[in-house]
């Protein structure tokens, strides 16, 4: 199974924020309602009256469907730029781990990835000559694959970075390929499982639960807004992390397998991974949550029961 790659569509780009701004001002969850052709508005909201609550209904995260191989190269027969290539309209800046000679599944998926990104990204640079305001500005491509973990069983590998090709604000990416080393192959998190539909359902009442918490941590205090703008607030923010944590296939795509206390250790569990848009709004950026072993350790096939621990 390929790695699962999120490429979240273009909405508002928000400044960073203090934990104390108030709610009227710029509270990190206000502007998700607006769609990316308001960015202005968003950005000039007048500091006198509340600003909207997010909304459920934001712009939601592009994920390719799955497939038994990596995703097949671009139709086209143009070059495919360096990993690092500047020119005057575009930078790319591409950043890829050295794997065991065993794990070329997983740096073959990775250089698929990488290639098919600089291919879309090319293709999707406006034209200088018919949008004159591109002319002098250099757009970017910037991605970085890291080994996130490894284990006796698993390598796990996060992609993230950004995608700019002239919208309101770069696309934030986000990716995850986790390889069995026993099976030699990718795996998507539902091939950890007997029941996967059993184990989704135990993760997402987790992942929910955890996020509930760190979100509401941030909600606008009494005197940050109005009564009625605090309990919009609230409900657009539970129906924002209600429909980012169902237990679905697609809303738990991007996961590793985090490592022991030494590599040859069992796992202690996984790390979900949460774009942009999924649980929160692009403001407050990926959330991960890390899910002990014991919550899904029951669920696990034969095959992956001794790779992880339960504490």
């Amino acid at each position: 199974m390929p790695p699962q790659r999120l490429l979240n569509t273009p909405s508002p780009r928000l400044a960073g924020r203090s934990a104390k701004t108030p709610l009227m001002k710029t509270h990190p969850l206000l502007c998700v309602a607006l769609a990316t052709m308001v960015l202005a508005a968003c950005q000039q909201q007048p500091a006198t009256a509340p600003a909207s609550a997010p909304s459920a209904s934001a712009s939601a995260p592009v994920i390719p469907a799955p497939a038994t191989a990596p995703a097949p190269a671009s139709a086209s027969t143009a070059p495919v730029p360096g990993d690092h290539a500047v020119t005057r309209h575009y930078k790319i800046a591409i950043n890829l781990p050295t794997l065991p000679a065993a794990a070329k599944p997983l740096a073959e998926a990775m250089r698929t990835t990488a290639d098919n990104a600089k291919r879309d990204f090319v293709q999707a640079l406006p034209d200088p000559e018919t949008l004159p305001e591109f002319a002098n500005r250099q757009l970017e491509l910037l991605l970085d694959f890291k080994v996130a973990a490894q284990t006796s069983a698993f390598i796990s590998v996060r992609e993230s970075g950004s995608s700019d090709t002239g919208g309101a604000h770069p696309n934030p990416v986000q990716a995850a390929f986790v390889f069995d080393r026993k099976a030699g192959r990718l795996i998507a998190l539902d091939d950890l499982f007997a029941n996967p539909d059993a184990a989704r359902r135990a993760l997402a009442n987790f992942a929910h639960d955890t996020l509930l918490r760190k979100l509401m941590a941030n909600a606008p205090k009494p005197g940050e807004g109005s009564p009625d703008a605090i309990r919009e607030w609230k409900s657009n923010m539970l129906q924002m992390l209600d429909g980012g944590t169902k237990p679905t296939t697609v809303n738990y795509s991007v996961f590793v397998v985090r490592a022991g206390a030494a590599q040859d250790a069992p796992s202690p569990g996984l790390t979900l991974i949460f774009p942009p848009y999924q649980v929160a709004p692009y403001v407050d950026g990926t959330q991960t949550v890390d899910v002990p072993a014991s919550t899904f350790a029951k669920f696990l096939k034969p095959a992956y029961q001794g790779d992880f621990i339960a504490q």
